[in-house]
């Protein structure tokens, strides 16, 4: 990454020398070294953490792959398909208590009375228009004989 060789190094301390001075390059080059040595722990932790979760992660795969040789997951999906149809059950046994005790439940004909009762009302409203727009028409042209 960073082809430092020996020349280059020399020329980065000599300018820092003069920068920073003779009585303070040593204070600043000590805090460097705290700082590496900080980072260098923090990147330590942090590859540490992530090999142990990627231990934990094949263990648990690794179980489960034992699990599916020895079978457990079938019955794990047995009880699971088992626990759907009893919930399938119950869900149809609600269903048709709710129809069969519907309280204010009306016949089919009733509502079907009902809409042929209000398209004929409409119809006939309609009719009632029709008619005073043809009155008004004939009164129209009687007025200008």
């Amino acid at each position: 990454m960073f082809d430092i060789g020996m020349p280059e190094l020399i020329v980065i301390f000599i300018v820092a020398l003069l920068v920073f001075g003779p009585k303070r390059l040593p204070e600043l080059a000590k805090a460097a070294g705290k700082g590496l040595a900080e980072l260098k722990k923090s990147l330590h932790d942090v590859k540490r953490q992530v090999e142990t979760e990627f231990k934990e992660s094949t263990t648990d795969i690794q179980e489960a792959v034992k699990g599916i040789d020895k079978g457990t997951i079938g019955e794990g999906l047995i009880d699971f398909k088992k626990s759907l149809q009893d919930i399938k059950k119950q869900v149809e046994s609600g269903y048709r208590e709710a129809i069969n005790t519907s309280a204010d439940r009306q016949p089919v004909m009733d509502i079907e009375e009902e809409a042929a009762e209000e398209e004929g009302e409409e119809e006939k409203k309609e009719e009632e228009k029709q008619k005073e727009k043809e009155e008004k028409k004939k009164e129209g042209i009687d007025e200008r004989n």
